[in-house]
């Protein structure tokens, strides 16, 4: 990629608009970045919860734990009855296997030279609390093109600890563009919050 992404103005408006006022049921950083830096009126309320992985698809499995997560918040002291609130899952499907944070220095190295040009699939499930209209889910996919890097290039992308908690070991918004070629699909739902899948769902409750 020559540059990195950037959030379409419409897209953002929409954001704004659309998904105003929101409990973002989710610890990640980058997601809450992401809402304010589109205007959102939100407020994060983290859960810990045990991510079991059931499903018989990506998809399915990344839904189910992004259900997990809207479960624990519903249950929760915080929970507010009056507020669209929303809980996510993103993890990487390659090679037949999901792949979610890694676990150290080593993990994330092991997962960049695999990716090295070759082909991902980022995959994030989703669960919409809506006021009034219960409870709304989806899950969303965007294939992700490597370059092909040499160990040089792994090493100093790992060296910005941006691998941290991230899903697949890297951070397209941030520097981690550097090691992508190219992609298919919304680059927001790489970051985790696959913003136009998730406007789409709404928007029919909230004209």
């Amino acid at each position: 990629m020559r540059r990195p992404p950037e959030v379409p103005p419409r897209l953002k408006e929409d954001a704004r608009i659309l998904l105003s006022p929101l409990v973002l049921a989710s610890a990640s950083p980058n997601r809450l970045a992401l809402l304010e830096e589109c205007g959102v009126a939100v407020t994060a309320a983290p859960q810990d919860v045990i991510e079991e992985r059931e499903g018989r698809s990506p998809g399915d499995i990344v839904r189910h734990i992004a259900g997990l997560k809207m479960d624990s918040y519903l249950g929760s002291s915080g929970f507010r009855a009056d507020v669209m609130a929303l809980s996510l899952d993103t993890m990487v499907s390659f090679r037949a296997r999901m792949l979610g944070k890694p676990r150290d220095l080593d993990d994330a190295r092991d997962m960049l030279t695999s990716f090295s040009g070759e082909v991902q699939d980022v995959v994030t499930g989703f669960h919409i609390y809506m006021p009034g209209h219960g409870m709304l889910s989806g899950a969303s996919l965007t294939k992700v093109i490597f370059e092909d890097l040499s160990h040089d290039e792994i090493d100093a992308y790992l060296s910005t600890g941006e691998w941290q908690g991230a899903a697949g070991a890297y951070r397209i918004q941030k520097t981690g563009w550097r090691l992508v070629k190219a992609f298919e699909g919304s680059w927001t739902n790489v970051i985790g919050m696959p913003l136009e899948d998730i406007i789409s769902t709404v928007r029919p409750f909230r004209a």
